[in-house]
């Protein structure tokens, strides 16, 4: 792997390689054309190509308890073993608070700005803390989340918010107004965006 300051082991790498299979694999399930090219994109990523920056932020606090709970995926284990190989920083977007902001930790595993480049779709890890409510909002790119830790209450449209379990996808069309707010449980998901992939068309309603 490319661009590493620090030793990798065969078991992150190996992780890694994991981690991008489980995901290929999951997203392949989707039944949509965003979520086949998010699959074909993970199962054809060259792993030699990973590109590494210096982390904004650190969600390993967050992430630990997260991968505790009883109902984590398997998967989850395979995010804190990958923690030396991603670059996180918080999310920030048009109308999104600072407040807000830094309970929000994201890494692109595969994209433009991803740690694989890939030029047609998107595909990162998202950890929110507890208590965080991610205001309504929407952007240009079809966007699937699949919960990985954690339930989190998630609004689609005009629905009211619903619980959303690890192994459930939630998918926002373009410019579908959506939003996500945790309880008592941080969260842990995997997001992949396809179509219209410019991140500054983001806000907040």
């Amino acid at each position: 792997m490319q661009g590493n300051e620090k030793m990798v082991s065969s078991d992150q790498i190996g992780a890694f390689e994991d981690l991008f299979r489980q995901l290929a694999e999951a997203f392949a399930k989707e039944g949509r054309v965003g979520g086949d090219l998010a699959s074909a994109a993970l199962s054809n990523a060259d792993l030699r190509a990973h590109r590494r920056r210096i982390s904004q932020s650190d969600p390993s606090a967050v992430l630990d308890v997260a991968c505790r709970l009883t109902d984590s995926l398997p998967m989850s284990r395979l995010v804190q073993r990958c923690m030396p190989l991603l670059d996180w920083t918080s999310w920030e977007g048009e109308g999104l608070s600072k407040q807000v902001s830094r309970k929000l930790y994201t890494t692109e595993l595969l994209g433009p700005d991803g740690h694989l480049p890939c030029e047609n779709v998107r595909v990162g890890l998202l950890v929110s803390d507890v208590h965080t409510d991610y205001p309504i909002s929407s952007h240009s790119g079809e966007e699937t989340y699949m919960v990985i830790s954690g339930t989190a209450e998630w609004t689609v449209g005009k629905a009211g918010y619903v619980p959303k379990r690890p192994g459930e996808l939630i998918h926002h069309p373009a410019w579908t107004p959506h939003g996500r707010r945790t309880g008592e449980e941080p969260f842990l998901g995997a997001w992949r965006w396809s179509g219209d992939l410019d991140l500054s068309t983001f806000s907040v309603v």
